[in-house]
């Protein structure tokens, strides 16, 4: 008996520790097993320690309701630890693997929700263990898919307990695949027919204690009768379950009719809104009766009331509720049919308990019947089409899970594709490893450099741009008359190319065929004779009026050639040098003798050089005149005025000037966030890296003059320029501004007096001192949020931040002064994200405070100089490869280079169009880099773990800014050639040679 076994089990929940860890209770349970071997055989040992088991823990279920007014915590651990013992035992194989499930099944079934949550925890975490060697639809696997699927029932899929149901759902789905669940739950059992309602019998016993009761009443005085009410409620009921038995087996659905009834009366009571029609009336009130009939439910208040069913079918939503199920019914009575039937019935399939078969006039009936639900869904109010192919669709999709349900629930698992090749079977990888071994080899040259066909043939023809198309030829300068020649020889050039492939294929189909008589070739050969060679179209030019000796021009003849085309093109370029020649007549007939045959290509380099030297004659005798005066620029110099030149960018931009030995340069800076130390700096930089035999012209463009002069003060602005005189500044790089978008959107007047009003005194002052050319430093925010990326000059601007705006409003400045006086010319260069410093280590970015951009912030706390243990990042659910923002980083030296070669074309006539000289520029890399990819790349770079936590996005944060660098690379020459690497290296050699900046 199980009396024998009962001491050693309290014995062993009486040594068990609080919360047992799991080797501690194995062994325990070990133990007690082992000890017990010889009591009993072991089929009544099981049976024995079953019993023992489930009585200790239903024991301790009973006491639930006082345990959780007392303390629940203590009960719930006693729970577990009893179902830990329950799980021990049976690994132990002391019971049937199937004792913790009956268990399980009968706790859920008898306790609280509180409760059964916290035993589903318990499973949870005993999930491992419970579901080992689980096999589908068999033994403890059924028991558990059927607990948990009671437990489901039991609970709401709404308000508190959808958590709860979401994880049981959850544990089910890692169990359980569908087909498996489906398959179970198929198993169950429809309801009994239905057998009718009999009428209550009075117990006459019952009848006699009344009456015996109303003897023994106090005899009062009679009061007035009253009529009293008809007993109804017996009634009712009668009625109401007798009408059980024909709504469960219906002959005919004669409701259809009552139904159709209330639409037609609700549509005409309703008139033209029915069919949507609008009246052009304005109403003063709006319809009442209109919206309660259409779009609110009716509920009834009284189960009894006599009128509750018109009132229901007057609901239009009650209505199509019911014309919904019945056509769900329909759509299942079709597969009753003969034919739909043979598909899906087998004997093994259970599925649906119904030996029944619909006839051939049966089915006819179901399916006119359900034509009539649909066309009746049509007519109901409001969208009444609508709503039918709603339902039409859905019924039709559910015919799949249906028939998926009626074969069984066959998994979905498939076999790994295969193929058969050279009589083996092979998988997916070995019959396409020729296939991907190919796909590696290098491809072939693609015939079009340019992509296609058309557009390489444009090129060749000499077109650039759109402007070469809008803007057609007009005689002007020889260089002009140059470019439209060199444009004709690539239009030659691309007609003999296509002769030669046309010659090249007509030889090919004569080899085909064996050739023709040998006088079929030579025909094919035959050239022009001499009698076609034409005379030259323009005679030599007269000689310049009043010349003592006139100089005869030659006119280049057509080359000889059978194609029209050619001969016309080259007529076309006689005819241009001609126009040429006769352009440059007055001016530079000096050269006629140098260019042989007249060449006006040769004829427009001899200008070139003319003109250089010119300029150098020029620059010589300033030097003469400029001894006795201080201010003058000296020999091959142009004085350069850098605005916020000690700055990390300035310092950068001045380094980039000095080394080509061209420029003076002259710094603005009030120090606001730089030091002039760092030009100091710049200037031993750039005497270290002069050559041993430097001139003393070169080593006076390596000295620079740095004036503190504060831009939003015009008199000190003016007092620079008076120190060298009208002409005596040749351009500006304009770079000084205020920079933090966060800072400028809390003083926005402070941005804007710093930033537009500076820019606009020292535009004035330039004008006053004759100095009309200007790079201008401006930014990427002056997009916004861009609608493309990567972002092309083109983009609208649309700043967001006070910042941006005032970038905005400078470029407008700019760009209108250029239009209104031809003698200016400006540039502005709109920055990505510059990064890095001089490879020396010797100058660099050194922020006053916590720096505000990412890349130095990093620096900082790799060096200490930032007390900051965690980065943070704003967001990685951007539409970006890991999440978070894109940026476009550049490197400071390639930054630097654009404005030298914006500063270079500020004299070009090729970049500005004719009504102005104004242009703007992106300057980045064209490749955007994340957050993370920044992170990674500093940690390589300096070797230190950056910690950074993630945290919701950050308001005005945009996912991408790259850049579109094209027009700069093709008009200006840039290109940023430094890869991230070289950035973060660069930038942490100046930080770990400078920890505290320039104060070292």
């Amino acid at each position: 008996m199980a009396s024998a076994l009962k001491p050693r089990l309290a014995a062993l929940l009486e040594s068990l520790p609080p919360t047992p860890p799991q080797s501690k209770l194995d062994e325990l349970v070990k133990k007690t097993v082992s000890e017990s071997s010889d009591s009993s055989s072991p089929e009544n040992r099981k049976s024995q320690w079953e019993f023992l088991l489930k009585n200790q823990v239903f024991d301790l279920a009973c006491t639930e309701g006082r345990a959780l007014k007392a303390d629940s915590s203590l009960y719930y651990s006693q729970l577990r630890d009893l179902l830990d013992v329950v799980l021990a035992f049976t690994e132990q194989e002391a019971c049937e693997q199937t004792l913790p499930f009956l268990v399980l099944q009968d706790l859920l079934e008898t306790q609280t929700i509180a409760s059964c949550s916290h035993i589903f925890s318990w499973i949870e975490e005993r999930a491992s263990r419970l579901t080992e060697g689980l096999v589908p639809e068999k033994g403890k696997a059924l028991i558990l898919l059927r607990t948990l699927n009671d437990l489901l029932r039991r609970l709401s899929k709404m308000g508190s307990t959808t958590i709860f149901c979401g994880r049981i759902l959850t544990f089910l789905s890692g169990v359980f695949p569908l087909c498996e669940r489906s398959g179970v739950n198929l198993r169950g059992e429809y309801g009994p027919t239905w057998e009718g309602v009999k009428a209550p019998v009075e117990n006459a016993q019952d009848v006699a204690m009344e009456e015996e009761e109303e003897k023994d009443k106090m005899q009062v005085d009679e009061e007035p009768k009253k009529a009293e009410p008809e007993d109804t409620k017996a009634d009712f009921y009668n009625t109401f379950w007798s009408l059980q038995l024909p709504f469960s087996k219906p002959p005919l659905f004669a409701v259809i009719p009552v139904i159709k009834e209330a639409t037609a009366k609700e549509r005409a009571m309703m008139g033209s809104r029915a069919v949507g029609a609008v009246s052009l009336k304005r109403k003063r009130e709006p319809d009442a009766e209109e919206n309660s009939s259409v779009t609110e439910y009716f509920f009834a208040k009284f189960l009894t009331s006599p009128d509750l069913l018109d009132l229901e079918i007057a609901d239009t939503h009650f209505r199509r509720q019911f014309l919904f199920q019945l056509a769900i019914l329909l759509t299942h009575l079709q597969t009753f049919t003969k034919a739909a039937k043979s598909s899906w019935a087998s004997s093994r399939n259970r599925s649906l308990q119904m030996d029944f078969t619909l006839e051939p006039p049966q089915a006819e009936w179901v399916q006119e019947t359900y034509n009539k639900v649909m066309d009746e869904l049509k007519q109901t109010t409001p969208n009444g089409r609508t709503f039918a192919d709603t339902v039409a669709a859905i019924l039709e999709r559910e015919k799949n899970w249906v028939k998926w349900k009626n074969e069984l629930c066959p998994t979905f698992d498939k076999a790994p594709w295969s193929a058969e090749i050279d009589g083996q079977k092979v998988d997916l990888e070995g019959a396409t490893r020729d296939v991907r071994r190919k796909m590696r080899e290098p491809s072939e040259e693609w015939p079009w450099r340019l992509g296609t066909e058309p557009l390489t043939e444009i090129w060749d023809m000499g077109y650039r741009d759109l402007t070469d198309l809008q803007r057609p030829f007009h005689a002007g300068d020889v260089k002009d008359f140059v470019k439209r020649v060199k444009q004709i020889d690539g239009r030659i050039a691309l007609r003999q190319k296509k002769l030669a492939v046309v010659a090249e294929a007509k030889a090919a189909a004569q080899a085909a065929v064996k050739a023709e008589p040998p006088e079929v070739v030579m025909e094919s050969g035959e050239t022009p004779s001499s009698e076609d060679t034409s005379s030259p179209l323009h005679p030599s030019l007269p000689a310049k009026p009043g010349a003592a000796e006139a100089v005869p021009i030659p006119v280049v003849a057509p080359a000889p050639s059978s194609d029209d085309q050619i001969i016309m093109l080259e007529e076309a370029k006689q005819r241009l040098a001609w126009l040429a020649l006769r352009t440059a007549r007055d001016q530079h007939l000096q050269h006629f003798g140098k260019i042989g045959t007249g060449d006006i290509e040769l004829l427009a380099k001899e200008i070139e050089i003319e003109a250089e030297k010119r300029v150098q004659d020029e620059l010589a005798a300033g030097e003469e005149v400029g001894s006795a005066s201080p201010a003058s620029m000296t020999v091959s110099s142009k004085r350069v005025l850098v605005t916020g030149g000690a700055g990390y960018i300035g310092s950068h931009v001045i380094y980039t000037l000095q080394k080509t030995r061209r420029y003076k340069i002259v710094s603005l800076d009030n120090s606001h966030n730089s030091t002039p130390k760092s030009l100091e700096r710049v200037s031993a930089l750039s005497r270290s890296e002069l050559p041993a035999d430097a001139s003393e012209r070169d080593i006076d463009t390596t000295v620079i003059e740095n004036h503190a002069c504060d831009l939003t003060k015009r008199d000190e602005i003016r007092a620079v320029f008076e120190k060298y005189g009208k002409g005596g500044i040749w351009g500006v790089v304009h770079i000084a501004a205020y920079k933090a978008v966060g800072e400028s959107v809390e003083i926005p007047l402070t941005y804007y007096e710093n930033n537009v009003a500076a820019t606009l005194y020292l535009l004035q002052v330039m004008n006053e001192y004759d100095c009309h050319r200007v790079v201008y430093s401006s930014s990427a925010t002056v997009y916004g949020i861009p609608p493309t990326i990567p972002i092309p000059e083109t983009t609208r601007l649309k700043a967001d931040s006070p910042y941006g705006k005032t970038k905005v409003v400078c470029e407008t400045m700019l760009d209108d002064l250029c239009h209104s006086d031809s003698k200016w010319s400006a540039i502005s260069l709109r920055y990505f994200n510059p990064a890095g410093a001089h490879p020396s280590g010797m100058i660099g970015e050194d922020p006053k405070g916590r720096p505000g951009n990412l890349l130095p912030l990093l620096s900082a706390m790799a060096v200490g100089r930032v007390d900051a243990s965690t980065l943070t990042v704003f967001g990685n659910d951007y539409p970006t490869p890991d999440g978070t923002c894109v940026r476009d980083y550049l490197h400071i030296l390639d930054l630097a280079a654009g404005h030298l070669l914006a500063l270079e074309s500020l004299t070009s006539d090729t970049i500005f169009d004719p009504d102005a000289r104004y242009k703007a520029y992106n300057l980045g890399q064209g490749r955007g880099i994340s957050v993370l990819e920044i992170i990674e790349a500093m940690r390589k770079a300096t070797g230190f773990d950056f910690k950074y936590e993630i945290i919701g996005r950050r308001r005005g944060d945009v996912p991408d800014l790259t850049a579109d660098p094209a027009l700069a690379e093709k008009e200006l020459g840039f290109k940023a050639n430094q890869d991230l690497a070289v950035m973060c290296r660069d930038l942490w050699n100046f930080q770990s040679k400078n920890p505290n900046g320039y104060d070292n």
